[in-house]
């Protein structure tokens, strides 16, 4: 064990009225080591009422707004569609002249059907094919990208992008507005709700957490949007779908 961290626990075992190497164990601490009850959890997650989702979503809403996360309730597919259409119109490309938009290759995403509303009006929307060979170069010049997390956590206001195959991380962090596309079932309460989740997929390429518009502070402790990720993130909330959370993901 490094120096720094024996002297770091030996303050917590002092702090805790521990004898100094006294290291716990799972025979004198059967509750602190003690798995979750994931049966009760997922009982929880998926037969939560009408107005506990009401109250995730409020609770969604107050942290979203403390990171800088635009929070918007739809009541269809068809609102959920008029509110990235505003979006798109209301804002210009950083690096560029014309306007790109990236879509995940997912049913929710599809829905909006975007490719239908823009016609007449310089804006070119490119959907994530795994089979495009271009899909590197769309995304660098795309200045939005559209996903569908699988799952949206209230208490943190953060959203988790899973990788999957027509549905890359890149979407999420490359252009310089994140829109992210949320069903009201796939919202959980915490981060123990989270993960209950994501051990039911089994094993997972990789997935990106995210709780807000890129941001720091690190040059004369100025705050800085949109240096390392997304200057701009919006959440829409659509109604809830027919499956169980998790389901429908766009595989």
């Amino acid at each position: 064990m490094m120096e720094n961290e024996y002297f770091f626990l030996r303050n917590i075992h002092k702090a805790l009225g521990l004898a100094p190497d006294n290291d716990r164990s799972k025979e004198q601490y059967p509750e602190l080591f003690a798995a979750p009850d994931t049966r009760k959890i997922l009982h929880r997650v998926r037969n939560r009422t009408a107005e506990e989702r009401n109250e995730l979503v409020e609770l969604l809403r107050t942290n979203a707004q403390a990171l800088g996360i635009h929070l918007h309730p739809a009541e269809s597919e068809a609102d959920a569609a008029a509110i990235v259409v505003e979006i798109i119109r209301s804002r210009e490309p950083e690096f560029s002249h014309t306007k790109h938009v990236i879509l995940h290759d997912h049913p929710d995403v599809a829905a909006l059907q975007l490719w239908k509303r823009f016609t007449r009006e310089a804006v070119t929307v490119h959907t994530t094919f795994s089979s495009d060979h271009e899909l590197r170069e769309k995304t660098i010049a795309s200045f939005i990208g559209i996903t569908a997390p699988a799952i949206g956590v209230a208490e943190s206001a953060t959203v988790i992008q899973l990788t999957r195959p027509g549905q890359p991380r890149s979407t999420s962090l490359v252009p310089s507005i994140h829109i992210a596309l949320l069903r009201r079932d796939k919202l959980v309460a915490d981060l123990e709700e989270a993960y209950t989740l994501l051990r039911e997929e089994g094993r997972l390429d990789s997935m990106v957490f995210i709780s807000g518009p890129s941001k720091t502070a690190d040059i004369e402790a100025q705050m800085v949007h949109g240096a390392h990720g997304p200057r701009e993130v919006h959440l829409i909330i659509l109604p809830s779908s027919a499956g169980p959370p998790m389901a429908a993901t766009g595989d």
